[in-house]
């Protein structure tokens, strides 16, 4: 017998059991050996043989066709609660719908998020579950799916109704179920919860946002790079540095960002930096100078941080510029307090000896020279201390456009032919200035220019007003809000290149190949910021520069001192040489060849001289001769107690004036020298000295 498909267990007993009486009936014939009609044409014992093996291989088919029918039905029972439990308890909801999307069954997942029994839910319509704003969508997704058939899958997301609580976001796949036919006889819907996910997507889109604000807020730039050093991000300020505005610079690598446009690039380590930092200098269009910061990424990445520093970088340059000046003016004022000193002695000697009327005429004009080259000293000495702001001035009130008209009439015949000038002066600026530096700055200045055009060429002098107001980024740092006056010098000559311009200002400092000392715009540079300006340069190569002063107009407040009443180095006293009746003078000077040479110059004047080294012996000279002592003539740098404390004791005893000498500037709001009669700088020649003491003497004894 053959298995048939279909048959139950229950049949094949039946069949057994048939099977069974028909061989118990052949068994009784044979024992009464009383065959059926039907075999009695046969042998009876053969007959019932051949039955009963029929029968024994028919029972034993029958019987193993029952094992396999109840080991199918097991294992089918055994995928029923497979599929079963799989239905139910999947992490997702399963809905099974007939063709008019009507509910027929659902799993436990699906209760769970609808907070609905199954058992409520069939027989309604699926759309039940849809807020009402969103059951169009679904009737269309149900309409597509019935005409595609089986093979088409419908996911979109949806809002879905919960009972009890608001609706929650869900994503939807559905697709037709087909008859044998081909024609759709139910759909299966599968609903996932997709609240967690909504919220990390809102979480990851706020930190999208943020990071988008960081981007666009901060004010470096920012590039990130992969493991091959590609760029993968780029904030806007980071393109606009590149220098390149699209999307070009993705996927880059750095070093080809950093050249692109055919610029060139230096990157120099910053040693001593924390981290991995570079400075990149981008030479064109302009050159601009980066701080480059790099740090790790964990994803085998970098990110670089790029800040611009060009502004710090030329701050610092300036600053350091400014110290080195300082500095070189500390020293410089030194060195020429001890220069003083020296050509103090040279010039008393050379006048004293030109006044020895038994020597030679040619003795006498080589004596002349050297007392001349003495005082030329001395006015660079004086440049020195304009650069180093320690010289006196003599503010006043003066018109600045008047002054400048005044120098460029002096110099009119130094400027070469072959230079063009032309002048933008107001009727008038007024400025509490010294009039002398001024016209000394206006002179350097053109001078210069002139120098610089060997071939010729334009020269151009303006003079304006400048209103600089609060909060306004001013032309050069440093300079407060307030009025202020402009005074340019600009040249069409061969320019100056950075490099040069760094050392502009320094002293001995020339570009003139050996034709000049190096002392011209130190001496600018001291002057304007003596009285409390500014000066800025713009210059290139080839092209031409243009200096530009700024100084206070009168009534703009000034952070610098009032004009030290000092006299002046000239050896314009005349012919006449007042001499003396044999009056007694103290004189007070550390320097021993200047201490003779001064005592010599003294002698010859007709006074009597006492001599001390330092304040306090010449205190006990005063002390000892006090009655006698008709002027006291002192150096202000002395060791000890110095000078300028020795000047103020002898005021307050008011028995004899004092002089004051000295190879620095003299302050004169120092309080101590405020019962000096005169201050005289270094070097004086004997004939400016020979004056002062002869009026000095004459106003004592009236």
């Amino acid at each position: 017998m053959k298995h048939t498909e279909g048959t139950s267990p229950d049949c094949s007993a039946d069949q057994l059991e048939v099977l069974r009486e028909q061989r118990e009936k052949l068994a009784g014939r044979a024992d009464r050996r009383d065959p059926s009609p039907d075999i009695a044409r046969e042998k009876p014992v053969e007959a019932l043989q051949s039955a009963l093996e029929s029968l024994r291989v028919a029972e034993k088919e029958l019987r193993q066709q029952n094992e396999d029918l109840l080991a199918a039905q097991r294992a089918l029972e055994d995928e029923r609660r497979r599929y079963q439990g799989l239905f139910e308890f999947a992490p997702c909801g399963y809905v099974v719908t007939d063709a008019f999307g009507i509910i027929q069954e659902m799993n436990r997942t699906a209760e769970r998020l609808f907070n609905h029994r199954r058992e409520s839910l069939r027989r309604k319509p699926l759309v039940v579950l849809f807020p009402r704003e969103a059951r169009p969508s679904f009737l269309s997704h149900l309409h597509r799916l019935l005409r595609r058939g089986a093979r088409e899958v419908e996911t979109w997301e949806t809002p879905l109704v919960r009972a009890g609580a608001a609706p929650f976001p869900a994503e939807v796949a559905a697709s037709a179920v087909l008859d044998g036919e081909g024609r759709p006889v139910g759909l299966c819907w599968l609903v996932r919860d997709v609240s967690d996910r909504k919220e990390v997507e809102r979480a990851l889109e706020a930190e999208r946002e943020l990071v988008a604000v960081i981007l666009r807020g901060t004010a470096d730039g920012l590039v990130a790079t992969d493991r091959t050093g590609s760029v993968v991000l780029v904030n806007e300020v980071a393109r606009t540095i590149l220098g390149d505005g699209g999307d070009e610079i993705l996927g880059r690598r750095l070093q080809d960002t950093l050249a692109c446009a055919g610029r060139s690039v230096r990157l120099s380590p910053i040693t001593g930096a924390e981290g991995v930092a570079y400075e990149v200098t981008l030479e064109a269009p302009r050159p601009r100078v980066f701080d480059l910061r790099v740090s790790s990424i964990e994803s085998d990445g970098h990110l670089l941080l790029l800040r611009e520093v060009t502004a710090e970088c030329a701050a610092r340059e300036r600053a350091e510029q400014q110290a080195r000046l300082a500095a070189t003016g500390q020293l410089a004022a030194g060195i020429a307090h001890d220069f003083n000193n020296v050509l103090s002695v040279v010039l008393a000697h050379a006048d004293l000896l030109r006044k020895d009327h038994t020597l030679r005429d040619d003795v006498r004009v080589k004596l002349r020279g050297i007392a001349d080259q003495a005082r030329r000293g001395g006015r660079l000495v004086r440049q020195v201390l304009d650069f180093a702001r320690r010289a006196p001035t003599r503010r006043q009130r003066v018109d600045l456009a008047a002054c400048v008209r005044e120098t460029m009439d002096l110099l009119e015949r130094t400027i070469p032919e072959n230079v063009v000038v032309s002048t933008a002066l107001p009727t008038e600026c007024l400025a509490e200035v010294d009039p002398v530096q001024v016209e000394q700055v206006v002179a350097n200045l053109v001078l210069n220019a002139g120098d610089a055009m060997p071939g010729g060429g334009r020269l151009r002098i303006e003079l304006s007003r400048r209103t600089l107001k609060e909060g306004e980024p001013p032309p050069v740092a440093g300079m407060t809000p307030g009025e202020w006056a402009a005074l340019s010098v600009a040249d069409t000559g061969f320019g100056m290149s950075p490099a040069v311009q760094r050392r502009l200002f320094e002293p001995f400092f020339s570009t003139k190949a050996g034709r000049g000392t190096g002392l011209g715009l130190a001496q600018v540079h001291g002057i304007v910021k003596q009285h409390g300006g500014s000066i800025d340069v713009t210059s290139e190569v080839g092209r031409g520069t243009t200096f530009t002063v700024y100084l206070p107009l009168a009534g703009a407040r000034v952070g610098t001192r009032r004009a030290p009443k000092a006299t002046d180095l000239d050896d314009d006293a005349g012919s006449t040489l007042p001499t003396g009746w044999g009056e007694l003078i103290l004189l007070v000077e550390d320097d021993a060849a200047a201490r003779v040479a001064s005592a010599d110059a003294l002698r010859s004047l007709g006074y009597r001289v006492l001599v001390a080294e330092c304040a306090e012996q010449a205190w006990e000279l005063w002390v000892r001769h006090g009655d006698e002592i008709a002027l006291v003539l002192t150096d202000l740098v002395l060791p000890g107690v110095g000078g300028a404390h020795l000047c103020s004791a002898l005021a307050r005893q008011g028995r004899a004036p004092v002089i004051a000498l000295s190879g620095y500037p003299i302050d004169a709001e120092d309080s101590r020298l405020a019962g000096v009669a005169h201050r005289l700088q270094k070097p004086v020649g004997i004939e400016r000295l020979a004056q002062v003491i002869h009026r000095t003497l004459a106003a004592a004894r009236r």
